[in-house]
């Protein structure tokens, strides 16, 4: 009987430990599982058509690197803050997890705590719709580059820069106004466009003042290289209108002649999208009904 018992329990034991066992590579399986990329589809609808392909598919990565995004650690956020010249009293949103600032010249400073994003705007200037200096986007431009380097805000992975105006009225009417200039910077990794939300935009208003600086990417760190989705593969989701598209919807034909890798950042917090991960990108020129030539490109998550 000693004997059956000891069996028993030494049976058990090693099924405990074997549960134990199976349970802990679960875990650290998904602990590690990259998580699906949820890519928003475009809210307009994606037009029915066949698409000629002149891209070369030759010579397209097989495998790329995926990037973690790192929670911001004891960063003095108030020296940002200061950078802009503002002050007051600190208050922390607990619910949004972010730091604001208010001072009483009407400026706004916010830090999100999770992510390190980070606005500052300055109302009063931003809401002057009567501007009397307003600088040419080139010059909008260069002031934008000159101060993210001078308060050490510039950093080396932009490589793309658009200039958007922030205007009223309408240039038939002959009452069209720019009351600022956006200007936006977009970041790659080595070489690759990173799409989604990750950029800085500054606003440069009356007198070439900085009235908006917007922070929306998070830093990164590299994770792992892991096989990727081949590109015939991907295409085929832009056939079935499976994939995230601009294409204008009253398009009847349109070529794809680019495809390329590229990296989506998404909106969401870190632990909803804990990784910088590669997408396929579909790029080429659609035509509609009324024979106007217009670009689009659609994005297909790389990694299934």
């Amino acid at each position: 009987m000693t004997m059956r018992k000891n069996i028993k329990i030494y049976l058990l034991s090693f099924l405990t430990i074997l549960i134990i066992f199976a349970i802990s590579f679960v875990l650290y399986i998904n602990s590690n599982k990259i998580p699906k990329l949820n890519i928003p589809m475009p809210g307009q609808e994606i037009p029915q058509i066949d698409y000629k392909v002149t891209a070369k598919f030759d010579n397209l990565p097989t495998e790329a690197m995926v990037y973690r995004f790192k929670k911001p650690q004891d960063v003095d956020f108030y020296s940002i803050a200061k950078k802009f010249g503002i002050s007051g009293d600190v208050k922390y949103d607990s619910e949004n997890k972010r730091y604001t600032i208010n001072d009483e010249s009407g400026r706004y400073f916010e830090y999100e705590v999770e992510t390190g994003k980070w606005l500052y705007i300055d109302f009063k200037e931003k809401n002057n719709y009567e501007p009397q200096n307003i600088p040419s986007d080139e010059d909008s431009k260069r002031i934008a580059i000159e101060f993210l380097k001078k308060e050490g805000l510039y950093n080396e992975r932009f490589n793309y820069c658009t200039v958007v105006p922030e205007a009223s009225g309408d240039k038939l009417t002959n009452d069209y106004k720019i009351h600022c200039w956006d200007v936006y910077f977009y970041p790659s990794i080595n070489g690759k466009p990173v799409y989604g939300v990750s950029r800085i935009m500054v606003s440069v208003g009356d007198n070439g003042k900085i009235i908006e600086v917007d922070k929306l990417y998070k830093d990164i760190e590299e994770y792992k290289k892991v096989k990727i989705v081949p590109a015939e593969k991907a295409l085929e989701k832009v056939k079935k209108r499976q994939a995230s598209n601009n294409i204008n919807p009253r398009a009847k034909s349109a070529t794809i002649n680019k495809v390329f890798l590229a990296y989506w950042e998404d909106a969401g917090t870190i632990e909803e999208q804990p990784y910088l991960q590669p997408v396929w990108v579909f790029a080429g020129e659609a035509v509609t009904e009324d024979g106007k030539y217009e670009s689009f490109d659609a994005v297909v998550p790389a990694i299934e």
